[in-house]
């Protein structure tokens, strides 16, 4: 009786006789002069296991180790490296060991089978970072091994687990293991990796975040904004209203030609036609594009319009009727039909709503067309049936019955809307007056209604010989490719439109509020809306602190750039994100690069993603996975092609590092999710991306924010201050000493320790925050480090690492950025030259630095203080020694500071509230050596010494200050 047995049951078959074919050389296996056997047999047992030769490349030679005994591959891609011997010699069996169990650390192995196990794992070490895999198998025919020669982060290969199966020629062989783990489906599956992972890995035990503690960040204003809204809705939404030609005429940006952007970042940013449109699509820029529309319409065709939300199309489609009214009044009339009003996601019948549209729009065009003489030429062919027709001899003797008949046929014909239509289109092109139809934002309709207009479009093309043309968002586009219904016809046009240069966007917008205001067609509604000097005034501001930041040199390329970055062509977003970023700033006074940044990191709704996020967040917040994405990231934007990079070679270089392979998943999912990063084959916009699952076939580039966020974001300190909210502590130490800054800085940020408010920001600068952060991301790095040996064996890795390099360098000297080792708040700047730069100071030692500030102290510091008053004589003190120091403006946290460090001893230490309480007084506030800068909030203002402040020391302490 025949019994069905399992591959695995079948493998162990096949391995007895393999044993009793090779047991009588089971002794001597291991000699170097059995070589040839040792091979066939591996050989074999490799077969039994499910790999083909084709699989095996043996002696498949490698960059610079000479040739690797086998690599197993799997569709082409390396998963499996086979050693079996050094040249010459192999390892033997354990001496004076017993192996029971199956997994022990390398470094125990190493041990118990010698020195000649412990040069085949190092070779066969070398030979794994060569070729990109992780995982080796080592053996001399009889002892099999598996090992993960790739460590883990924080570890060494020493410190590696491996997986030990035994003695083929033993009892203690085991086989089930054997087969589960090393068979080439258990492999090409990821079992392997899975075990070893699980043998290998813990989780970290610790996770604390602040956010946990303080929730959330939000953000606090104290700034008026109002009318920020309705500024943003007049004139940075749609300009393409029937009435709004001015704003059409003066607003129009008809290039995006990207001339303020340089190298990466103008490749980045620059709109081309995505790999999912037609290959003969056309790559147009806006301007040039209405004038080729309007050209062709000589023989009837469907033309899609497609670019990216908010890019543009419709306001082509204006331009094609205004230019068509304009420039071919007497031979093309533009019919647009635009859908924006008549049709829901829930609208099936999209051929009788367009063709009553159309219908309409041509009567209103064509008024003529219902005349008697326009529908004997509209239905000619019908007329001249009917005269040869069955009542041709009627006709002849009584000519009314023909009247009669005509009348009734015409009738009967003009009653069939859509059949109206489509000949009224074809009569119109006959008489050398064609229309062009143009179907507008039918992506505001259900698939199945935009697959019924795509149909529609064609049928009317093809028997009008009009030109229709549709337009639809990249992302409908591709939905509806991706459905199977939109496969373009060979005779369509695809037009991408790139979207326009978002500085020449803002400049014009903003100049047709300074120049056009009054000429508005709005501005009637706005009189019966709003006070309108008061609503003009409003706008005229939004729009001089819009063009007065954006024009800055450098600050404002930097501002531009980043939010042109995180909108990438979507010009709806980009709007949306600048009135945001308006309303948390306000218009006080010209944003701040630093500024722009923290808003953008806090998003307005607690469960919408922030446009600027958190990169070091590890995978699941418990894995050592803290440099993960700033890797993928550089790694893209070494090897940045328009065609993409394919994702096995994404997740072989990460793996090399010692990542596990759904860390790398989840941290490109999630960079799709953050759009750090692009998948080539889908829309940058629409659910695609927050829905996105890795598959097979995918190919990926970097995006603009991906690309500005590692190259100059990630290296700001109010990015590396904020980010301590949401980042995973794995340690109490660090945590307790962030927390502890944290609390500090936010106590005098706002109300809460979740508030970021614009003046408070300036405290970043001061805080200890973002050293403290960058402390604990150098203690991370040390755990993630690749080892220097792969390092220098692969140019790709070692590309990327130069440019993370150059951030850990960042880390490091912001780390050391505090200039005396008991204080937490007076940092130096030396690198960046900024306020607290002190090198001007001539001293270099910290003992004769303190001496010098001991000198400044008034030697009647007490009697002032019993005499006239307890916190004026130190604050007017602190003021003097904060000078000397290079700080010409301080806050009260800041006075505190320096009168508990230099001034007071430790009982007599001041408390800040108290002091922020004395600078309130007036008694202190009228004081003539004070100057008080109090356009800021109440909790940020700054306090320095008035012009003629030492005649006033004069005066105060009755002795000229030491300085």
């Amino acid at each position: 009786m025949k019994t069905n047995k399992s591959e695995k049951e079948v493998g162990l078959d096949k391995i007895k006789s393999l044993i009793a074919k090779y047991s009588n050389k089971s002794s001597t296996i291991h000699n170097a002069n059995e070589a040839s056997t040792r091979l066939l047999l591996i050989d074999e047992t490799l077969k039994i296991l499910g790999w083909h030769p084709n699989d095996f490349n043996p002696e498949s030679h490698t960059t610079s180790n000479g040739f690797v005994d086998y690599l197993l591959t799997h569709d082409g891609v390396p998963k499996l490296v086979v050693e079996a011997k050094k040249i010459g010699v192999t390892f033997s069996s354990p001496s004076n060991r017993k192996m029971h169990n199956n997994d022990y650390a390398i470094s125990y192995f190493k041990q118990a089978f010698k020195q000649n196990l412990t040069d085949t794992i190092n070779q066969a070490s070398q030979y794994c970072k060569d070729n990109r895999v992780t995982h080796a198998v080592i053996t001399n025919g009889a002892e099999w091994f598996a090992m993960q020669l790739v460590p883990k982060p924080g570890k060494s290969i020493d410190g590696m687990k491996g997986i030990y199966f035994g003695n083929l020629f033993t009892d203690n062989f085991y086989y089930d293991l054997f087969y589960d783990l090393l068979s080439k489906n258990s492999v090409s599956s990821g079992e392997l990796e899975q075990y070893l992972n699980e043998i290998n890995y813990a989780p970290s035990p610790i996770n604390l975040t602040l956010s946990n503690h303080y929730g959330k960040l939000k953000w606090g204003s104290y700034h008026s904004t109002k009318y920020t809204d309705e500024f943003y809705l007049s004139f940075f939404d749609e300009i393409t209203n029937s009435n709004q030609k001015k704003m059409l005429e003066h607003c129009f940006v008809a290039d995006s030609k990207l001339e303020q952007y340089k190298g990466d970042l103008k490749r980045l940013l620059k709109d081309t036609t995505p790999n999912y449109l037609p290959f003969d699509t056309e790559d147009l820029d806006p301007g040039e594009s209405a004038r080729a529309i309007i050209n062709d319409h000589q023989t009837g065709k469907v033309i899609l319009i497609t670019g990216s939300v908010g890019c543009g199309k419709s306001t082509l489609v204006q331009k094609v009727i205004n230019e068509t009214k304009i420039n071919h009044k007497h031979s093309t009339t533009p019919i647009i039909v635009d859908l924006i009003n008549d049709v829901t996601q829930r609208e099936v019948d999209a051929k009788n709503i367009i063709i009553n549209r159309v219908n309409e729009a041509l009567l209103e065009k064509f008024p003529e067309t219902l005349e008697y003489e326009n529908l004997k030429q509209t239905y000619n062919s019908e007329i001249n049936a009917l005269k040869s027709g069955p009542y041709q001899l009627q006709f002849k003797s009584d000519f009314s019955k023909y009247i009669d008949k005509e009348a009734e046929l015409l009738e009967k014909l003009k009653s069939k809307t859509d059949n109206f239509v489509i000949r009224t289109l074809k009569n119109q092109k006959h008489k050398g007056k064609p229309a062009i139809l143009i179907i507008d934002n039918v992506d505001r309709a259900s698939e199945h209604f935009q697959e019924e207009t795509y149909v529609l479009a064609h049928k009317i093309a093809k028997e009008s010989g009009s030109t229709v043309i549709i337009t639809m968002r990249e992302f409908t586009y591709f939905t509806n490719k991706d459905s199977g219904w939109l496969d373009v016809r060979s005779g369509d046009r695809v037009i991408h439109l790139k979207a326009p240069d978002f500085n020449k966007i803002i400049s014009k917008r903003i100049k047709y509020i300074e120049k056009h205001f009054d000429e508005d067609f709005r501005i009637k509604e706005w009189r019966k809306s709003y006070d309108l000097n008061e609503f003009k005034k409003s706008c005229l501001e939004h729009a001089e602190v819009l063009k007065k930041t954006i024009q800055r040199k450098i600050v404002g390329q930097r501002i531009l750039e980043t939010l042109s970055c995180i909108s990438w062509h979507n010009i709806r977003m980009f709007h949306k994100i600048l009135k945001s970023t308006h309303k948390k700033i306000g218009n006080d006074k010209l944003w701040e690069f630093e500024e722009v940044i923290a808003s953008l990191m806090i998003s307005e709704d607690s469960y919408a993603l922030a446009p600027i996020p958190n990169i070091f967040i590890p995978t699941k917040n418990i894995n050592k996975s803290y440099f993960l994405k700033l890797r993928l990231l550089h790694f893209l934007l070494n090897n940045d092609s328009p065609y993409g990079t394919p994702l096995k070679k994404l997740i072989s270089f990460a793996k090399m590092y010692g990542y596990h392979s759904n860390w790398i998943t989840i941290a490109i999912e999630e960079s799709i999710k953050h759009r750090l990063i692009e998948c080539v084959e889908i829309p940058t916009d629409g659910g695609n991306t927050l829905n996105f699952t890795i598959s097979q076939g995918k190919t990926f580039k970097i995006s603009p924010l991906g690309a500005i966020l590692v190259k100059d974001i990630v290296s700001n300190k109010v990015y590396l201050s904020l980010i301590a909210n949401e980042l995973p502590f794995h340690d109490k130490e660090h945590f307790n000493s962030t927390k502890k800054e944290y609390e500090e800085f936010f106590s005098y940020m706002g109300d809460t320790y979740s508030e970021v408010i614009r003046d408070g920001l300036s405290l970043i600068e001061n805080s200890g925050l973002s050293s403290s952060i960058s402390s604990y991301l150098l203690n991370q790095f040390k755990q993630e480090r690749i080892c220097e040996s792969l390092l220098n064996s692969d140019s790709e890795i070692k590309a990327s690492e130069q440019k993370i390099d150059d951030f850990i360098n960042y880390l490091k000297s912001n780390f050391k950025q505090k200039t005396y080792q008991n204080s937490n708040l007076l940092q130096s700047s030396f690198e960046f030259g900024g306020i607290d730069d002190i090198s001007s100071t001539p001293q270099n030692d910290e003992s004769d630095l303190e001496e010098l500030i001991a000198d400044l102290i008034p030697t009647t510091l007490d009697i002032v203080r019993e005499e006239k008053s307890e916190y004026a004589p130190l604050i007017f003190t602190a003021l003097l020694i904060r000078k000397f120091l290079g700080h010409e403006a301080s806050q009260g946290i800041d006075l505190t500071k320096t009168i508990n460090m230099y001034i007071v001893d430790e009982q007599n230490k001041k408390a800040s509230p108290n002091v922020s309480r004395a600078l309130r007084t007036t008694g202190l506030n009228q004081q003539p050596w004070l100057l008080i800068r109090d356009d800021l909030h109440t909790k940020f203002k700054t306090f320095s010494l008035a012009e003629k402040w030492e005649e006033h020391w004069l005066e105060y302490f009755g002795e000229k200050p030491n300085i």
